[in-house]
């Protein structure tokens, strides 16, 4: 009576171990079926990927030989524009920075720009050092005038009188040298090229 009832119960017991061993031999198909399909998709995205990457390469690669055919050209272009310009306009001066550029015109020896500002905020100033050589005092007049690369007027600053004509500076003594600085006003922030000084008929 015993060993059936203990036969019984091996025989349970082995079902059960049987039973729990093909649910974890279905559950490790399904993970392993799942893990497949992930590596299987991963390795198409990244197949996709490397295409992409190599095409990107391939026309970064094309868009530099073109920049580099065309930077040639366009340097050939500015420089031919830069010609017209100094024909049409002798008398310009190509615009620097931080170097001080002789004017030699009558009671203004010299003048200097510095670029300022932050970001796309950016500001033009100049200081400019007036001599006066004469034999009677002057007072200052003066127009600087700037023009972008094709020659087009784009600012102007105008120190020594108001908007009436009447005198805003100090006489210029005989023999006197002294410096101003001051801001540059462009039209719409179109950068400058050239600049010339006019140096006005003071009393």
């Amino acid at each position: 009576m015993d060993s059936s009832i203990n036969r019984k119960t091996d025989r349970g017991r082995l079902k059960q171990r049987r039973s729990k061993s093909k649910k974890s031999f279905i559950i490790l198909s399904v993970g392993c079926a799942l893990l497949f399909a992930l590596a299987l998709a991963l390795a198409v995205k990244l197949t996709m990927y490397g295409r992409e990457i190599t095409d990107l390469t391939v026309l970064g690669r094309k868009q530099a030989q073109k920049l580099a055919l065309l930077e040639p050209k366009l340097v050939e272009m500015e420089e031919e524009i830069a010609a017209l310009v100094e024909s049409r306009l002798p008398h310009l001066t190509v615009l620097g920075f931080d170097k001080v550029l002789p004017v030699d015109k009558r009671y203004v020896k010299n003048i200097a720009f510095t670029l300022a500002g932050k970001g796309g905020k950016k500001r033009y100033e100049y200081k400019m050092v007036m001599d006066n050589r004469g034999l009677v005092s002057v007072h200052p007049y003066v127009q600087i005038i700037f023009f972008d690369k094709v020659g087009i007027q784009v600012g102007m600053s105008e120190l020594g009188v108001d908007s009436d004509g009447m005198p805003t500076l100090d006489m210029l003594e005989r023999g006197e040298i002294r410096s101003h600085v001051s801001q540059v006003r462009l039209t719409d922030n179109i950068e400058p090229k050239y600049f010339t000084v006019r140096v006005k008929t003071g009393s």
